[in-house]
């Protein structure tokens, strides 16, 4: 069994938005808040995680230290995410060592969701909704594979089995 788990960075400073400094556009203080709410969930869930790979934009790797600051958890960056769709992602994911369990991926939209609805070939009846919408900044998605080697992985393997927004999250941390 495997598991991708799909990350959109979070929120970024839109006033220091211009395209020639995009990439270097960090997350904002809501940014932050939703980094360390998502870190609270992550830990309290038990979630594990044996290799992140994330966009090297300035907002993904703040994103990545936040979200995973607690783990010590491999992190490569990969200059290909920073603009790029599925097909990159999915061949990057094609590429891990099989010893790999559990690998998060973190980038940006519209590739974050564009990949869910690619990998995603069943659902839980509650998630569905997910499947035809953006994602927001700092959502996470958990999709499941029945491989053992991920050179297997094609388009709709996976098993979509959870989806957090910021305001999901919030909500279950509320609880706890």
């Amino acid at each position: 069994m495997k598991r991708i788990i799909l990350l959109r960075h979070a929120s970024a400073d839109l006033e220091a938005f211009n395209q020639d400094s995009d990439h270097k556009k960090p997350i904002d203080n809501k940014g932050e808040n939703e980094c360390k709410n998502l870190a609270l969930w992550l830990k309290n869930n038990f979630i594990e995680f044996d290799l992140i790979i994330s966009s090297n934009a300035k907002r993904a790797l703040q994103t990545c230290e936040l979200v995973f600051e607690a783990h010590s958890t491999t992190l490569q960056k990969n200059p290909s995410f920073y603009l790029c769709n599925s097909e990159e992602i999915i061949m990057t994911i094609q590429k891990i060592n099989d010893e790999v369990k559990n690998v998060v991926i973190v980038g940006h939209e519209p590739s974050i969701s564009e990949t869910m609805r690619v990998l995603s070939g069943s659902t839980r009846p509650d998630l569905k909704k997910y499947l035809n919408i953006s994602y927001q900044p700092c959502t996470i998605c958990f999709l499941y594979f029945n491989l053992k080697s991920w050179k297997s992985l094609k388009k709709k393997d996976g098993v979509l089995e959870g989806y957090l927004s910021p305001d999901i999250v919030n909500l279950y941390n509320e609880k706890s």
